[in-house]
């Protein structure tokens, strides 16, 4: 969501609005939209703040309000950091649910990713892709071509279109958009250990919610494993990342300004040990950062890597490295 105008003095009038990261929507139904204004409804009384005007749109929302003291910051971190907190956990599914729709057309599009086919043209494909007979994709694209063993009303929904006309041509022009790129690679980026599929925060809440508090089936247990494969303390990544960069490890930990080595070491921190401790936790031992410090970091490792291109070989030879060693 956006940062709030910082110019602060009492009885001042402002006109807020903030949207969704990537203009995606914030409010998904009315239960979001009543929890917002319950949350609005308590900060305004604690900040003593004078609400004169409001509107809730699915992807963003304004207001017009009055501040009797200078508390706009402080009111609108509250409000957002709030709201964000129950919104993440209240539609936590959603990051499986994307996975779902991927993993459809991943396994629809198999009949065309075998060798044989490889050097067809698009259109080639697309064709053979409609008549291949020993497959499900024909159910989610004609209604005449349904099985009664089949459910498809899952994955329609999910897709965006429904079990509708719409959403079967919907769903149709997505598989068709993968046969031209390369689905093996795009849909397993970013997905981690064989036992849960899905992204980082999904496989995160799994291992919280489901495999770090009971004893795990013995058939489980590689798979298990293989999510907890990596270092197991803040050290350990600290070492390895003083030793590439060839510095003092002991400068890693200054929360003075964000060199791109403390920036690396911050997110190595946050995808290996989120498992075992929370951010506030890492956040403590990194010198005392807050937990959104360590994901707006991420943001920003992020945008330092789209241009040096080196850096993030660096984050991907350490994540090895450290993966090896604890696997030893």
């Amino acid at each position: 969501m956006a940062r709030p105008l910082r110019i602060e003095y009492p009885g001042a009038w402002y006109h807020v609005t903030c949207r969704g990261n990537e203009r995606r929507n914030i409010f998904w139904d009315e239960g979001d939209w009543g929890k917002f204004l319950e949350i609005l409804a308590d900060n305004v009384k604690l900040y003593g703040i004078e609400l004169h005007c409001y509107v809730l749109m699915q992807n963003h929302f304004h207001l017009l309000l009055m501040t009797p003291e200078a508390g706009l910051k402080k009111f609108m971190q509250r409000l957002n950091t709030t709201y964000t907190v129950y919104f993440n956990r209240r539609h936590r599914r959603v990051g499986q649910d994307e996975y779902l729709v991927e993993l459809s057309r991943y396994i629809h599009l198999n009949p065309v990713r075998i060798r044989r086919y490889s050097q067809l043209e698009t259109e080639e494909k697309r064709k053979l892709l409609k008549g291949y007979p020993w497959s499900s994709y024909g159910g989610f694209t004609r209604a005449t071509k349904r099985q009664a063993f089949m459910s498809y009303s899952v994955i329609l929904d999910l897709a965006g279109g429904g079990d509708s006309y719409r959403g079967r041509r919907r769903y149709e022009h997505f598989v068709m958009d993968g046969v031209k790129k390369d689905m093996n690679i795009t849909f397993w980026k970013g997905v981690r250990g064989q036992a849960v599929l899905g992204s980082d925060d999904f496989v995160d809440w799994i291992y919280e919610r489901f495999l770090s508090r009971r004893k795990a089936d013995r058939r489980e247990l590689g798979g298990i494993k293989e999510l907890e494969t990596g270092p197991r303390s803040v050290e350990e990544i600290g070492s390895e990342v003083s030793r590439e960069f060839g510095i003092e490890e002991e400068g890693l930990y200054r929360p003075r300004g964000i060199s791109p080595a403390r920036s690396l070491l911050i997110e190595l921190c946050r995808v290996h040990l989120t498992r075992g401790m929370s951010l506030a936790e890492i956040g403590r031992r990194l010198g005392g950062i807050s937990a959104s410090a360590i994901s707006q970091n991420k943001k920003r490792l992020e945008e330092a890597v789209a241009r040096d291109a080196h850096l993030g070989e660096i984050f991907l030879k350490v994540s090895n490295q450290l993966r090896s060693k604890s696997s030893q």
